[in-house]
């Protein structure tokens, strides 16, 4: 069994992601062609690139615009109050090179990767000292430099370049999709070593023997977890399917050696046990859960799929943006499918009509 490894401070309470409260008054995706897409943000705002999206536990929308490193974070989201600010960090040419997915953990916190091989904006040649990024949600703290010297991060572990999917697990425990290595990948923080510090040497990283994963260069690779279940789901870009892992199953193998910091662990994770949901998809990239089903968004298509956990797919719906252009999709605290798409580019609401 996967042991959690003991973390300092309080911890988010797992989130049961497939539940569902209240009559369903509309699904995300409409009846076909039934859905106003309300846009959220765009060119005039100066978003460009945006690869993934994320609200926090006030309801704040963040938004990864890969092509300038900066993150919006918008402030009553769709509605006539909206604002927003476009924040960057002080060293993010390091910290959030190339973003390519976000993922909060419901509390304090999130999570960011980049899909990097540590250019430092193409400064340098790349030396692949890269992996996820830890970071708070305190507007006080992030993307403030001063004076908390190495940006405002709270840490950053360093052994999957070419990440483009990520998504919290427990405590400061993350699971990422690791492009360069073709593997999952389970990063503990531990302890995280403070604002704009640089101790990683209580971090644990297992990455996981199987499955194997597929990066499609530029495209998105996420993935979602089900808390209830203790099942991560992962879109498998260049296999063509969605994946879940059984993340209470599994052992320490052997070591990895060569490891470009000091660390607690550094192993393989045997025996996972894990499965296909769906295959035969376009590039899967996106992916949330709705109502016990995925949500799955083909970046080779633009097409967004309901597909049942057994694999039915129950809806479909062309959202017109063709291929490459379909990143980040997240069902939001208003129950509403937001999505970030670098055609226009723009970020958006999808607003369905009522079930009858």
């Amino acid at each position: 069994m996967l042991l959690l490894l003991a973390c300092a401070g309080s911890e988010p309470e797992p989130k049961d992601d497939t539940a569902t409260t209240e009559p369903l008054a509309f699904h995300p995706l409409g009846h076909g062609e039934d859905v106003t897409w309300t846009p959220i943000l765009g060119s005039d705002e100066r978003l460009d690139d945006p690869r993934d999206l994320g609200f926090d536990a006030e309801g704040y929308l963040w938004v990864a615009n890969r092509e300038d490193d900066r993150t919006f974070i918008v402030f009553d989201p769709g509605t006539e109050e909206q604002s927003h600010q476009r924040r960057r960090d002080g060293y993010a040419e390091h910290f959030m090179e190339e973003t390519a997915a976000f993922s909060f953990d419901g509390g304090t916190q999130f999570g960011s990767c980049g899909e990097s091989n540590n250019t430092y904006n193409d400064a340098f040649p790349g030396n692949g000292f890269m992996g996820p990024v830890l970071w708070t949600t305190d507007l006080t703290v992030f993307g403030e430099m001063d004076p908390y010297g190495l940006g405002s991060h709270l840490d950053m572990l360093h052994e999957s370049p070419y990440c483009v999917g990520i998504a919290w697990h427990s405590a400061n425990v993350y699971y990422v999709f690791d492009g360069e290595h073709s593997r999952v990948v389970r990063y503990d923080f531990a302890v995280d070593h403070g604002i704009g510090e640089d101790d990683h040497s209580d971090g644990i990283v297992y990455q996981l023997s199987e499955p194997e994963v597929t990066r499609v260069e530029e495209a998105p690779g996420h993935m979602v977890m089900d808390h209830a279940a203790q099942r991560l789901y992962v879109a498998d870009t260049g296999g063509g399917r969605i994946l879940w892992i059984d993340v209470t199953s599994g052992e320490r193998g052997r070591p990895i050696r060569g490891a470009p910091e000091p660390l607690a662990d550094y192993a393989e994770w045997d025996g996972v046990v894990w499965g296909e949901v769906a295959t035969g998809l376009t590039e899967p990239g996106g992916l949330a859960l709705w109502d016990g089903t995925l949500l799955v968004g083909e970046w080779g298509t633009g097409t967004i799929l309901q597909i049942g956990l057994d694999g039915t797919v129950l809806q479909t719906m062309d959202t017109g943006l063709g291929a490459g252009a379909l990143y980040g999709i997240e069902i939001g605290p208003d129950g509403h499918l937001w999505v970030t798409e670098t055609a226009t580019p723009g970020v958006w609401r999808l607003d369905p009509a009522p079930l009858e």
